[in-house]
């Protein structure tokens, strides 16, 4: 089963690069996605494999969107409410309520004031993922996005930067292993 679901969501990827960017992505995204999956199914228990790989086809695809073309489209509404809807809200519905209003608020309150810092679509995944993680594992992404747009930065000397992209590499890490993640943060510090 799990080597049908790689083989269908790979054709999925090939068709989305090939249809939606309607162009042709390097060789190098294609090995990452499959290096995706197989983490994924290593990470997540049987259960929840499919959940975790229909997330992963999500994050990969807004990743690239927002890589190739420093813009997310209102297409993405649909997908956004399907992954929502399937994935569910965390069991605390209070973590994700606080999850999606203290990351999408300072966001929003950022983007009405200096608007050439963060774009709107910024905002709009800041309560999106901070509602579908919850608020714990919500920091976690946070911080490895700000991590990874640290080192994207440095590294491409680039004044701009795709911070969905660095967000939803985030998100997936905190998908997969948050909890873990902020239990060993909290027993670092404390």
């Amino acid at each position: 089963m799990e080597i049908f679901f790689i083989g269908l969501s790979f054709l999925g990827i090939l068709l989305f690069e090939r249809y939606g960017l309607k162009t042709e992505l390097p060789w190098m995204g294609k090995l990452c996605f499959l290096c995706g999956q197989i983490i994924t199914i290593r990470s997540l228990p049987q259960e929840s494999m499919t959940e975790g790989m229909v997330l992963l086809i999500y994050i990969y695809c807004l990743f690239w969107q927002d890589l190739k073309t420093y813009y997310i489209s209102k297409k993405w509404i649909v997908p956004s409410l399907f992954l929502i809807l399937y994935l569910g809200f965390p069991q605390n519905w209070l973590s994700s309520v606080s999850g999606a209003l203290l990351y999408g608020l300072p966001s929003f309150a950022m983007h009405r004031f200096k608007p050439e810092w963060i774009g709107l679509a910024d905002v709009v995944y800041f309560f999106y993922f901070g509602a579908l993680l919850g608020l714990e594992r919500m920091i976690v992404a946070c911080l490895m996005a700000i991590g990874i747009g640290f080192v994207w930065m440095l590294g491409t000397k680039k004044t701009i930067l795709p911070f969905c992209s660095c967000l939803s590499i985030g998100v997936w890490i905190a998908y997969l292993k948050g909890y873990t993640i902020l239990i060993s943060f909290a027993d670092l510090l404390g």
